[in-house]
């Protein structure tokens, strides 16, 4: 309970304190982005310490994150002083900061909540993101060291991992308890984020376009419950079609519809629990969203000399550049939206131009210097962009689809019905016509892509054609002509990485670019039921209401049915210990485990049992709950990272296998190994006999039942006493 509440409260001071910032970058939106002080506050905490240690100034550590911390309160409470993010007494401002500080408590309690039922930090890719934090916290310039291959730096985005790790150095709370509460942190982000885009766009409309004078609260609250709160349509037709297996409910299945690829929606990855990347950029992408809605109404700043313009800039700058250094997939689809709508902007009167492609110039050009050391360490792990050409049939395609965006795809066809009205004899012929060509374009199977280019279209037409519609509105319509051309690309165009050449080639092009089209499709469609009420009549309305109201039903089934099965039917006790699983399977590998991190400083390497990636019974544990670095784990994923292991598997064998201590010697020697650890799987994996030479290399610094941790440092270490738990 304590550790919950610490972390709350953290969060919820860096919110309030940096409403001054949130004001800077999004006072001229309404609402003055009061509400997203939460995910631009943490950017401006977390940056400074991972500058000063990126560019050599000072190491990563205490002091740092206390002289972040420190300059965060100085700048905020100057700003405050100035009159800058008061909230004040105005009633719709005031309205919208207090239901979104609700939504983000109530998420958070309510996620630490379900999370303390499957809290275990193993399984899926949990292994690697508590590798990465771990490795953040013990290192002391970035790119943090690689901890499952010593000598190598984390080619990765590591952004995520590096805030969490800012937090549990600020906090103090065990990073087994930390990972845990940062995917209740995340996902409360996203659901304050989400809330804040929606409500801010929908009363831009209400001011300058003809949107019905609903609460744009209601319009937040409903688009946070189609981002995080609903599943897709494969989970409710799983248990239409096996109804009663509750406690056997296949979980995971919802996210794999399209073969090959990954299709995950909010819930499923926050179920999951993963702390991967692309769950972790998402808050701070919708803050990005967030400002280009303010470009896109209101246009750069008019006073571009002026300080405060200046700290725009900056701000907006520092936002963008973090999305490529969290997750690279969000950073082009940010600026695509950031630019899309400074030209939405620019179209929209004469002479606006040259001031907008300066702006837009300016805030990308400053996104990319502000993380430059990110840029210049990173080597991206895709190598070009290929075609696809391997497709499913039209009925495959269609059903795969509906599957994933069902819900979405109802309300986008009100929203398209309302713009591109026309008369009942053009429909048929435009139908007849588009049905020959969808015809003609089967036996190639691209009546699929043919569709879905065709809604993209359409989109960027009603976002940019001449009309009497205003900019809200098509700021609405170009957020939907990003989220479809995102599902687009996926079926057009992949990026080469280490998938190439696989049936999954396409993996993670679909599974990243879907995953942000989800939240842009769940604001837009959020706008679009209530704005609704001006496009129909009240019968036609109420008919299409009752269809969304079967798909959201069957939308629910997943976050009830697939919880329940996930956390095991909540049978087991509640605790946010991520090591639990290991603390009851080799209590003796927990305990050395609690040792190293109490007992060893620095990035010494150490060596332990190597098995494939993802394995289940948990090779690669220490270096993954402690952060020192291995010389080898999870060779699979190195390879993906751009590293090259060698021989290092088959040394580590060598090393556990032999029972000769001078072949050992010349291993340990290679990989400049400290610690050799010897626990339950590495009992398990070899004999006995070959084991024991490690008392004549090293010195026994740690027992636990059978676990033991030797220093083969060299020259050989003087006896030390022996840590031990017994």
């Amino acid at each position: 309970m304590l550790p919950t509440l610490t972390f709350w409260l953290v969060a919820a001071g860096v919110g309030i304190v940096a409403l001054p910032l949130a004001e800077l970058l999004l006072g001229r939106l309404p609402g003055r982005g009061l509400v997203f002080a939460r995910p631009l506050g943490l950017l401006a905490l977390v940056f400074p310490a991972w500058l000063v240690a990126s560019v050599g100034i000072a190491p990563f550590g205490v002091p740092t994150v206390v002289a972040s911390l420190a300059l965060l309160v100085v700048v905020c409470a100057a700003l405050r002083i100035r009159g800058i993010g008061r909230i004040g007494a105005a009633s719709p401002i005031r309205r919208v900061w207090v239901t979104g500080e609700i939504v983000f408590t109530l998420t958070f309690l309510g996620w630490a909540l379900l999370r303390s039922f499957s809290p275990d930090v193993w399984n899926t890719e949990k292994p690697m993101d508590m590798a990465f934090i771990n490795a953040v916290s013990r290192t002391e310039w970035f790119p943090p060291h690689d901890p499952w291959q010593s000598g190598s730096d984390v080619n990765y985005y590591y952004y995520g991992h590096y805030l969490v790790a800012f937090l549990v150095r600020l906090t103090g709370i065990e990073p087994e308890v930390a990972f845990n509460l940062a995917v209740a942190l995340v996902y409360a982000l996203v659901a304050t984020s989400v809330f804040g885009v929606a409500a801010t766009l929908y009363e831009a409309a209400r001011r300058e376009a003809d949107a019905p004078g609903r609460s744009p609260v209601h319009v937040g609250l409903t688009a946070v419950g189609l981002a995080v709160l609903v599943g897709n349509l494969a989970g409710g037709t799983q248990l239409l079609h096996e109804p009663g297996r509750l406690g056997d409910y296949d979980w995971w299945s919802p996210s794999r519809v399209i073969d090959g690829t990954a299709n995950e929606f909010p819930w499923f990855s926050f179920l999951l629990g993963d702390l991967h990347a692309h769950v972790m950029v998402t808050p701070f992408t919708l803050v990005a969203v967030a400002y280009a809605i303010q470009l896109g109404v209101r246009g750069p700043p008019l006073e571009r000399a002026s300080r405060r313009s200046a700290a725009e800039l900056l701000l907006a700058s520092l936002v963008l550049g973090a999305l490529y250094a969290l997750n690279s997939f969000d950073f082009p689809t940010a600026c695509g939206i950031g630019l899309g709508a400074l030209l939405v902007w620019a179209l929209d009167a004469p002479g606006r131009i040259v001031r907008a492609a300066l702006w837009g110039c300016g805030w990308v050009a400053l996104a990319v210097v502000l993380y430059l050391p990110f840029w210049h360490h990173f080597s991206p792990p895709t190598t070009s962009i290929g075609r696809i050409h391997e497709r499913t049939s039209f009925t495959s395609f269609a059903r795969d689809y509906w599957l994933i965006y069902g819900v979405f795809l109802w309300i986008a066809l009100a929203l398209f019905a309302a713009r591109f009205a026309l008369a009942r004899r053009y429909l048929v012929w435009m139908g007849a016509a588009g049905l020959f060509f969808l015809v003609l374009l089967a036996p190639d199977r691209l009546s699929g892509v043919a569709i879905v280019l065709v809604v993209v279209a359409l989109a960027v037409f009603a976002t940019l054609a001449s009309g009497p519609f205003s900019l809200p509105y098509r700021l609405l319509w170009l957020l939907g002509a990003v989220a479809f051309g995102l599902v687009a690309s996926g079926e057009v165009l992949y990026l080469r990485d280490a998938f190439d050449g696989t049936p999954s080639f396409r993996f993670n092009t679909v599974f990243k670019t879907g995953y942000q089209a989800w939240l842009l499709l769940a604001v837009v469609s959020a706008i679009t039921i209530y704005w609704s009420a001006s496009w129909f009549g009240r019968r036609l309305r109420a008919a299409w209401l009752g269809v969304l109201a079967v798909l959201v039903a069957a939308a629910l089934v997943y976050p009830v049915v697939g919880t329940y099965a996930r956390s095991g039917g909540f049978k087991h006790g509640s605790t946010l210990d991520g090591m639990r699983w290991l603390e009851r399977t080799a209590p003796g590998d927990a305990a050395a485990i609690a040792w190293l991190r109490r007992s060893v400083n620095g990035t010494p390497t150490l060596v332990e049992a190597v098995g494939p990636d993802f394995d289940p019974e948990g090779r690669g544990r220490v270096s993954t709950y402690t952060g020192i670095p291995s010389v080898i784990t999870w060779p699979g994923h190195g390879r993906q990272w751009g590293h090259d292991s060698g021989t290092r598997i088959d040394d580590v064998q060598t090393l556990y296998a032999t029972a000769d201590a001078a072949v050992a010697r010349r291993l340990l020697d290679r990989y400049d190994v400290r610690y050799v650890f010897v626990g339950s799987l590495e009992r398990r994996d070899y004999p006995a006999a070959s084991l024991a030479k490690f008392r004549l290399i090293g010195n026994e610094v740690f027992r636990s039942g059978s676990t033991m941790i030797y220093d083969v440092g060299w020259p050989p270490p003087a006896p030390a006493a022996v840590g031990s738990t017994r």
